[in-house]
C-alpha cells in the first residue's frame, strides 16, 4: 500500500505556490457560485472508479472558488471511451463538466477510431497511480502462469478499449497464455459478480480495485495473482512483474505503452475549450483537496490510496507515453485485432 502522499508541483506559478489568489479568482468564484459541477465517471459506480469519483465529489466543493455543488454521474461503455467522448464533444465547455479517466481510454486514439484526442485533455491531476495485476479465482481451471499456457481460462472484460481486454490479449501474444476473453460487462463490479458466479474465471484489475472493493477476497486467499505490471506492488513480492517476463525490444515497447495507464491512474480532466482561468482554478482546488485532512481520513477509511500527481505532470506523462513509432502502432493494432 502507498505510504505517503506525493505532490508534483512542476510548472505551477509562484503566486499559486504561495497561496495567493488567481488574478481572475473573483470572476471564477462568481461563475461557480450557485452552479453544479458534474464529475463524469466512465464506468460503473460500484467499483473503484466510482469510489474515487465519489470520494473527490464529497470533498472538492469547499476548495473550488464559489463552492459549487459537486455531483457524480456514470457513463460506462467502450473501455471508458464513451464517457470521454461525451465530455470531449457534447458536454458544456464552461468548466462545469469534469471527466474522470478510465486510464486505457487515453490509448484509444492511437489504436482505433474514437472521437477525442487524449493529448488535448486539460488535466487537473490524478489521485493516485494504479499498479495492476492479472488474477484468477482460486477455482479456475489453471492458477499459475505455466498452467495458463496449457489450459484455456475465461477472463471478463468491459470491452476492446479496456485493460481487461488489452492485457490478457498482450499476455497471449507475448507469454503464450490461453486466455479466452468475454467482453461486454458494464463495469468492474459486473465482472467481479461474474467471477463469483463462475461465469468467468478472472480479470485484469488495478490493485486498488481489489483492496477497496474486494478486500475480503484478498484476505481469504480467493484470488491467485498471475502477474503484476506498472509500479511494483509491495504486498506482492512473490508475484512476477510483466517486465521481467517479456523478451525482446518490441515486446517491452508494447508493455511500456500499456503502462501509461498505470501512470495516469485515477486522473481527472476537462475538455479543450474550457476557459484557462477556470481550468487553473480547478487544478489548484484539486490539489488542495488532495491535502485536505478530511479527504485523506475518508480515503484511508475506504482503503483508497492517495499519491497525488499534478495536472501539468500528468500531461507530460501522457504526451510522452503516446509518442510511439508508427511501426509499433501497426503491430499492436494487429495483435488486438483493431482495423
Amino acid at each position: 500500500m502507498f505510504k505517503r502522499i506525493q505532490f508534483v508541483l512542476a510548472a505551477v506559478p509562484i503566486a499559486m505556490m504561495m497561496g495567493m489568489a488567481f488574478p481572475a479568482s473573483a470572476d471564477v468564484a462568481g461563475f461557480y457560485k450557485g452552479r453544479t459541477v458534474t464529475i463524469v465517471v466512465p464506468g460503473g459506480l460500484g467499483a473503484s472508479l466510482g469510489l474515487y469519483g465519489r470520494l473527490l465529489a464529497e470533498h472538492w466543493t469547499k476548495h473550488i472558488p464559489g463552492n459549487p455543488n459537486v455531483i457524480v454521474t456514470s457513463r460506462p461503455g467502450g473501455g471508458g471511451t464513451k464517457g470521454a467522448a461525451y465530455v470531449y464533444n457534447a458536454a458544456p465547455k464552461d468548466g462545469t463538466f469534469v471527466a474522470e479517466v478510465l486510464a486505457p481510454s487515453v490509448l484509444a486514439p492511437t489504436l482505433r477510431n474514437v472521437k477525442f484526442d487524449a493529448t488535448k485533455f486539460q488535466w487537473l491531476g490524478s489521485i493516485t497511480q494504479r499498479p495492476s495485476v492479472v488474477s484468477v479465482f482460486h477455482t479456475a481451471p489453471a492458477t499459475t502462469l505455466e498452467g495458463l499456457k496449457k489450459t484455456p481460462v475465461i477472463m471478463g472484460s468491459t470491452g476492446l478499449g479496456s485493460e481487461t481486454y488489452l492485457m490478457p490479449t498482450l499476455m497471449n501474444h507475448l507469454l503464450g497464455t490461453k486466455f479466452k476473453i468475454v467482453k461486454g460487462y458494464k463495469g468492474g463490479a459486473a465482472i467481479n459478480k461474474a467471477i463469483a458466479q463462475k461465469e468467468v474465471h478472472g480479470r485484469m484489475n488495478y490493485w486498488t480495485g481489489w483492496t477497496t472493493i474486494k478486500n475480503d477476497w484478498l484476505k481469504t486467499g480467493k484470488l491467485k495473482h498471475i502477474i503484476q505490471y506498472g509500479p511494483k506492488i509491495p504486498e506482492l513480492p512473490n508475484v512476477p512483474h510483466m517486465a521481467d517476463l517479456v523478451k525482446g525490444k518490441e515486446g517491452m515497447a508494447m508493455l511500456r505503452f500499456i503502462e501509461v495507464c498505470e501512470k495516469v491512474g485515477m486522473g481527472f480532466w476537462v475538455a479543450p475549450g474550457v476557459p484557462k482561468d477556470r481550468t487553473a482554478a480547478l487544478r489548484k482546488s484539486f490539489m488542495a483537496t488532495m491535502r485536505d485532512p478530511a479527504f485523506l481520513a475518508d480515503a484511508k477509511k475506504r482503503r483508497a490510496p492517495v499519491a497525488a500527481i499534478s495536472g501539468s505532470e500528468l500531461g507530460t506523462i501522457v504526451n510522452a507515453g503516446l509518442n510511439v513509432s508508427p511501426a509499433l502502432i501497426k503491430k499492436m493494432k494487429a495483435v488486438y485485432g483493431f482495423k
